[in-house]
């Protein structure tokens, strides 16, 4: 499988709701995750940990779409655009890159930028 079809199969995953089990598949043990420039988790199941956490708290899930994607050697980006509504945090809409540089086939750390 080459890197963009796993890009493409990682982001049908997360537009599926299969978030977790995507990150199962497709990320690195050692992972890191960052967003703005902080990292927000150290390894797969903290940043696992991390996303249950966040969806825990979804009321509705209005969108997700995937706007574009690119590959470059051992690094791909999806540009997103989501809108939920949250228990805590309210009607969110966003724009959202996801930067994954890859490892052994794995994402070893996934950087987003977000325009909230």
């Amino acid at each position: 499988m080459t890197l963009a079809e796993k890009l493409d199969d990682l982001n049908q995953m997360i537009l599926k709701g299969e978030i977790l089990q995507s990150m199962d598949k497709y990320y690195h043990p050692d992972c890191i995750v960052m967003e703005k420039n902080e990292v927000v988790a150290n390894g797969l199941e903290q940043a696992k940990a991390r996303e249950s956490d966040l969806f825990e708290g979804v009321e509705a899930w209005l969108k997700s779409e995937v706007i574009s994607t690119a590959t470059g050697e051992d690094v791909t980006m999806s540009e997103w655009h989501f809108e939920y509504k949250h228990k805590d945090l309210g009607h969110k809409k966003f724009d959202q890159v996801a930067v994954q540089h890859w490892k052994d086939g794995k994402i070893i750390s996934d950087r987003f930028y977000a325009l909230y």
